[in-house]
């Protein structure tokens, strides 16, 4: 996909889901709150994009903490929203959102030495998506054990193993003989670490869904859900995948 056409859709992602998180937090419906969650998530994006294309220097990296703290500012300014409100709903945008978007734009940019980073990309998400599948077949075949019954209870302990195998022997096979785009080790380590924080990203996307007392997140694909209900798993294997690939490459 072209850097431009990935950037657009990455950008709807990001606003999306801003909005969407708020709906899942305390006094989310706060206008003040969506504003400022949507435009803090979208203005870091934007300067991650800016600094992945290398538009703008990564000391540039420092105007992160500086938006976090604008927080404060909006908070002393608003009459009817609390700092605790507005905080929670501006940094879980930044930080759930904005971040993992931004760094899959360093990805696909070529921070990692890989033969086709569009290839890079979708292997990722592939990967993703090969997890939720034969966790889920795995644990309606098998599963007897509830792996966190207190958040979602259709879960079970044989469902994630199953998961995680099926994925990475799916990562190993497919690099070995068809990619060959890393070294087989590093993709099988690259397959553990999708596999583990995705599937707490959709741990912590039921939790929150739980507090909020929804089913889903959205309604932008009926009988799917929304945005974060599609990438709560990306969102949080894609910090730890580039933190796990910044140190093996």
């Amino acid at each position: 996909m072209h850097a431009w056409a990935f950037f657009i859709v990455m950008a709807f992602v990001v606003i999306k889901g801003a909005l969407e998180m708020t709906g899942l937090l305390p006094h989310g419906e706060s206008s003040v709150c969506k504003m400022s969650s949507v435009t803090l998530a979208f203005v870091s994006y934007l300067f991650m994009t800016a600094m992945a294309w290398h538009i703008i220097s990564f000391k540039y990296a420092v105007f992160a903490i500086v938006l976090l703290l604008v927080t404060f500012i909006i908070a002393l300014f608003s009459a009817k929203d609390k700092f605790i409100n507005i905080a929670s709903n501006n940094w879980a945008s930044v930080l759930f959102v904005a971040l993992p978007s931004g760094l899959l734009m360093f990805l696909h940019n070529g921070i990692v030495d890989v033969v086709d980073n569009n290839i890079l990309i979708i292997v990722i998400f592939s990967l993703i998506w090969i997890n939720d599948i034969f966790a889920y077949l795995t644990g309606i075949m098998i599963g007897r054990h509830k792996l966190f019954p207190r958040i979602s209870p259709k879960k079970t302990i044989e469902g994630s193993v199953g998961g995680l195998l099926f994925t990475v022997a799916a990562a190993y096979f497919v690099n070995r003989y068809l990619l060959q785009l890393l070294p087989d080790i590093v993709m099988i380590g690259m397959a553990v670490v999708i596999v583990v924080f995705g599937s707490l990203g959709d741990l912590c996307e039921s939790m929150l869904k739980r507090e909020a007392g929804v089913k889903d997140s959205g309604s932008l694909i009926p009988g799917h859900g929304g945005i974060l209900d599609r990438f709560d798993a990306t969102f949080m294997a894609v910090p730890f995948l580039f933190v796990y690939l910044m140190i093996i490459m």
